[in-house]
């Protein structure tokens, strides 16, 4: 009786662990992880990443974070598109682009927002010296707090240091942006390169 026992658990042990190897399978499986960290737009992301020597998964992961790929958000603050773009910000570098007749309301427009928004990320990401915790506050927060905190001591600016960025919001916004780079180069690789 008690190894008739022992079986009947054994067989439900093993057919559970099968389980869980299934799910774990299906879960890392490229079909479900596309699904799950989509990329839209690919081919302005393409262009604009190429014109501006930035990976694509950057402008990818700044966008999923900024914006979830929708192209009419606005934030509390005012910024908008895809990449979360401010207007004044959008007018500035219009002209550095030499875009004649800028319009704020040209921020909705994925090709527009993407053509401004990562311009503006491959011009601080030379500012920083390719250092993407920096690019990435200052991103969000604006180069004169990173240049505050810096100068303040109050973060060193460094990628393992990121806990000491002041503000919490840009300190959360360059852990989430960070680990969607690393994943979607993971999911991507060898599919998808600029």
């Amino acid at each position: 009786m008690f190894v008739v026992n022992l079986r009947r658990v054994a067989r439900q042990i093993l057919a559970f662990l099968g389980i869980l190897l299934l799910v774990y399978l299906f879960f890392n499986s490229r079909w479900y992880l596309e699904r799950v960290y989509p990329i839209h737009h690919r081919d302005i992301i393409t262009q604009y990443s190429l014109e501006n020597d930035v990976d694509p998964f950057l402008v990818v992961a700044v966008i999923r974070v900024e914006s979830r790929f929708h192209p009419q958000a606005v934030s509390a603050k005012g910024a908008r598109g895809l990449m979360q773009v401010m207007p004044d910000t959008g007018q500035w570098i219009a002209g550095e682009l030499g875009m004649g007749n800028f319009d704020p309301e040209m921020l909705y427009d994925p090709i527009t927002n993407l053509r401004v928004g990562t311009w503006y990320l491959a011009l601080l990401k030379r500012e920083y010296g390719g250092d993407l915790a920096l690019t990435l506050a200052a991103y969000n927060a604006g180069r004169g707090n990173v240049s505050k905190w810096i100068d303040e001591e109050r973060w060193t600016g460094r990628e393992e240091d990121i806990d000491c960025i002041p503000f919490p919001e840009t300190r959360e916004y360059v852990k989430k942006v960070l680990r969607l780079y690393d994943t979607y180069r993971k999911v991507y690789r060898g599919r998808w390169e600029a």
